[in-house]
């Protein structure tokens, strides 16, 4: 690879991250919630009851992150936490009634930015970008989490 590939790469994820979450602020400007707490509303609606160690390997979040997140979430009304019955220490999750026009919303804008991003690829191209996308983001991901547990003794 080029010296010079790198600042391309980069600055066009950095584009398409900064995008993304403009769109969907925007989408969701109505629902107390925005690009950062999206994800985890729909994992909730296809998973209910999912516990937080679920969540934070999905979405590769420390547990510090992911708290934020529950606790927003929960200050909104949109997630309950359950004790598990037989493991005190687990937490499951799940969507309240309050939740689920914003989990309504979250799918269309899925829809239409995918509808929008993918105009004028191919399906080859569109499953090529995705496949080189993982493939970067499991290279990177090896090297940040081998880091943080290594600096905290893990």
């Amino acid at each position: 690879m080029k010296e010079r590939d790198f600042p391309e790469i980069g600055r066009w994820v950095s584009i398409f991250d900064r995008l993304m979450k403009m769109y969907y602020d925007r989408g969701l400007s109505g629902y107390e919630i925005g690009w950062g707490q999206q994800f985890y509303v729909e994992y909730l609606r296809e998973h209910p009851g999912a516990t937080s160690q679920e969540m934070a390997e999905r979405f590769r979040v420390d547990k510090a992150t992911l708290t934020k997140i529950i606790k927003k979430l929960t200050e909104v009304g949109y997630i309950r936490v359950s004790g598990d019955e037989q493991d005190r220490r687990v937490k499951h999750l799940y969507l309240t009634d309050k939740a689920v026009p914003a989990a309504r919303r979250i799918r269309q804008i899925h829809q239409d930015f995918y509808e929008t991003v993918s105009q004028g690829m191919a399906p080859e191209e569109l499953e090529a970008v995705e496949q080189a996308l993982r493939h970067m983001s499991d290279n990177i991901n090896q090297k940040v989490w081998h880091r943080m547990e290594v600096h905290h003794g893990k």
